[in-house]
């Protein structure tokens, strides 16, 4: 027995796997192998012929179903296996990368490769044969660009692109990397903050907005989330957009400051408080994919009210806050506190949310996806008209302000207050690299003062039993660097 169906043996060394498939013999008898010819399962007259290298029926049987069954699998994509284009194997890529993300094991950055080969590469290289691009064809896409592209964009682009040629050469698709062409781009802005001044304009403008009423009901549910969007950016440091976005009640806790530091408690704990407000970012929905918690500044108390009128006015949130408002009235600290907490265990809820918007946390991955993706955009472009409207969207070097302003406003005002550079790392999530800029910003006094603050934390790392190497590099390469300045 053969282990599987000869269906039909129409001459000598012609044998008929199913109705896609057989195996045959050259007639001219120049060679022992077996060779499979496999029907197209979509094109109609179209077959697929190669030799199956074995001599022995058995082996060769089990070669030519193999080769079926990866001719079946490939053309649903669209895509002639044997012809390696471009097209197919970035949709090879997009199924394998999304499987790594539904199961965690892909970095979130990925998701916007994806992005980007699909509406910048597969336009221009779609209908090439992958391994015949050459550093040529790379220089005439950066040619066709119609407009200069950031520095940033930039390396996102040529990470993508390293991406799939990873993908390709590690799969057999590819035996050859082709490099991404660098060349000169736009210089990068400065990234504009907020004074004191310029954030009591912006407060002044928020409320108007909020409490003005236009007949398109999207429009004034957007200035209401916008007014209370604003104090949860000026006041955390959490990211703006889907990082902020995939934010949960229950992703708040209130915890005693006795497991503060010191260096957080002189930041964070507020007099005669025992309590700080703590966010946890799960690992994969953040924008560096790894978890870290964030501390919430909460002495003004915006923050947390913020929480509550969101609270008080969606869906399954509301139920909550109602029973407390009609207990308390939630006039005093303790009380909204009280209310808060109750919210925190019992609501999984996303906080950002518009008040019409119901079943949100009953939505696909894929639809949840898209309404973060649509409420980022259109409260970054509201923001921006309302920007515009007070005169503090740009300033006279053609430098923009943004929703991510604001976060940078955080991260000055903090780097200001604080002489731990470790302690704004941790909280921003950030790199040093960027922390540097962020930190070189800073006077003389406070640079003197953190100068201070990174010997101190060197000292102590170099002294713990668990210390970290990358943490104890960056802060000798800050402290030469604040010596030589």
């Amino acid at each position: 027995m053969l282990g599987m169906e000869r269906l039909e043996q129409k001459q000598m060394d012609e044998i008929v796997l199913d109705k896609h498939t057989k195996l045959y013999k050259r007639n001219d008898k120049k060679t022992d192998f077996y060779y499979c010819c496999v029907k197209s399962y979509v094109q109609k007259n179209k077959v697929f012929r190669s030799s199956t290298k074995e001599t022995d029926l058995r082996k060769a049987t089990a070669v030519a179903k193999a080769k079926a069954e990866e001719i079946y699998r490939n053309e649903t994509f669209g895509a002639v296996v044997v012809e390696k284009t471009f097209n197919f194997i970035a949709k090879q890529y997009f199924a394998h990368t999304l499987n790594r993300l539904e199961k965690g094991l892909a970095k979130s950055i990925e998701q916007e490769y994806i992005s980007i080969i699909e509406n910048k590469f597969l336009p221009f290289f779609g209908d090439y044969n992958f391994n015949s691009i050459t550093q040529h064809n790379v220089e005439e896409y950066i040619a066709s660009r119609t407009t200069k592209i950031s520095r940033s964009r930039q390396q996102t682009e040529q990470a993508a692109w390293n991406a799939l040629q990873k993908y390709a050469i590690n799969n057999g698709f590819s035996n050859k990397h082709i490099d991404f062409v660098k060349v000169k781009v736009s210089k990068a802005k400065d990234r504009l903050s907020f004074s004191k001044q310029e954030q009591q304009v912006v407060r002044q403008a928020l409320t108007k907005l909020r409490n003005s009423k236009s007949k398109n009901k999207l429009t004034n549910e957007l200035n209401e989330l916008l007014h209370d969007y604003y104090y949860f950016l000026l006041h955390s440091a959490i990211r703006v957009g889907r990082e902020f976005m995939r934010v949960r009640y229950s992703s708040f806790e209130y915890k005693s400051t006795k497991h503060l530091s010191k260096a957080e408690q002189n930041v964070f704990a507020e007099l005669d408080e025992n309590e700080y407000l703590v966010c946890y970012l799960k690992e994969g929905e953040t924008k560096t994919s790894f978890s870290r918690q964030v501390i919430i500044r909460t002495s003004s108390g915006a923050f947390e009210n913020a929480l509550l009128r969101i609270a008080s006015r969606c869906e399954l949130s509301k139920n909550i806050y109602d029973k407390h408002k009609s207990e308390s009235e939630l006039k005093t600290v303790e009380d909204k506190r009280k209310c808060l907490k109750d919210l925190f265990e019992n609501c999984d809820e996303y906080v950002l949310r518009l008040r019409s918007e119901v079943g949100v946390s009953r939505l696909s991955d894929n639809a949840q996806l898209n309404r973060m993706k649509r409420l980022t955009r259109l409260t970054a472009k509201k923001f921006n008209e309302l920007l515009n409207d007070i005169g503090l969207y740009s300033d006279k070097d053609g430098n923009f302000r943004s929703l991510y302003s604001i976060r940078h406003t955080y991260a000055s005002e903090l780097l200001e207050e604080t002489n731990s550079l470790v302690l704004v790392a941790n909280q921003l999530g950030n790199s040093a690299v960027i922390l540097d800029k962020f930190y070189n910003k800073a006077d003389s006094q406070t640079k003197a003062s953190a100068f201070v603050g990174m010997a101190e934390e060197l000292a102590y790392k170099k002294s713990s039993k668990k210390e970290n190497v990358d943490a104890i590099e960056m802060l000798e390469a800050m402290l030469a660097k604040l010596k030589s300045n």
